[in-house]
């Protein structure tokens, strides 16, 4: 017993160490890049300039096909598996100080699934890195595999009723201004707080946007067991790019991406990791 609680306790003193936050501001930085390529892809196919709709995983295989790509790729599989960890401290481990009462299990859970998130993101950074580039209809191969497990259709509505909830909660951290309760304000002069309050805003909005637009194909897949229905990042600005006034609507989300690209590099410097 005494082996498993000093066992314990050097997992809550891992996870409170300092280094660890270095690692999280890492992860916010290869986060910011990631989201910067995706923003900026939406954007130019916005404009009619060869740019394409597309996730994460799909930002790391344009990377790829630089010369400079591996160099790349190395730090951001860093910077994502740190994040990852990062995150799972502040959910398993209460790094953040969230707290043990409804409020604090509920963003400590959404920091669980962003852990969760990043991890698989770091293996397909990996991939990315060894030579495996996933094909264009990962996203619907995807959504093939997970309607056709047992319950996969309760499962697929689970997953589109979080992403729906995360981005009203987004929208809500955004318009509240609450994402500042996690920055060090005190280190920045006004005309900084300024430009990060700005782009956190919009930047969170747009993110949100995006969320809720993939939950809401996700869940209608789910219900009309519907595997060809757009579920991704790049399925949901796909379909804004057709809508009617989609490339507007397009355009003002992918700057909105932009902007959240750069206010996640904000965050690498002022966040209280």
């Amino acid at each position: 017993m005494e082996l498993v609680r000093d066992s314990q306790r050097q997992a809550r003193r891992t996870a409170r160490s300092a280094w660890l936050g270095y690692l999280g501001r890492a992860g916010l930085a290869a986060q910011g890049v990631c989201f910067g390529i995706v923003g900026g892809l939406a954007i130019t196919l916005a404009l009619g300039a060869g740019g394409t709709a597309t996730d994460p995983q799909g930002a790391l295989n344009a990377i790829a096909r630089h010369s400079w790509g591996t160099f790349l790729l190395v730090l951001l599989s860093i910077g994502f598996a740190g994040y990852a960890l990062w995150r799972f401290a502040q959910a398993l481990f209460d790094r953040g100080g969230m707290g043990s009462d409804f409020a604090g299990l509920f963003r400590r859970a959404i920091q669980l699934v962003q852990g969760l998130c990043y991890t698989v993101l770091t293996l397909g950074a990996v991939k990315t890195l060894l030579g495996a580039r996933p094909g264009a209809n990962g996203e619907r191969h995807a959504a093939v595999g997970v309607l056709g497990w047992p319950a996969g259709r309760e499962l697929a509505g689970l997953a589109a009723s979080v992403l729906l909830v995360s981005a009203v909660v987004i929208v809500y951290w955004a318009l509240s201004r609450r994402f500042k309760e996690s920055l060090a304000i005190d280190e920045m002069d006004a005309g900084t707080e300024r430009l990060v309050t700005g782009l956190g805003v919009l930047g969170l909005c747009a993110l949100a946007v995006v969320l809720g637009v993939v939950g809401w194909f996700l869940l209608k897949a789910a219900i009309e067991f519907d595997p060809s229905a757009p579920v991704g990042i790049g399925g949901a600005l796909s379909k804004l790019a057709h809508a009617t006034y989609g490339l507007w609507v397009l355009s003002i989300t992918a700057a909105g991406l932009i902007a959240f690209a750069v206010f996640d590099l904000f965050q690498a410097r002022y966040h209280r990791a």
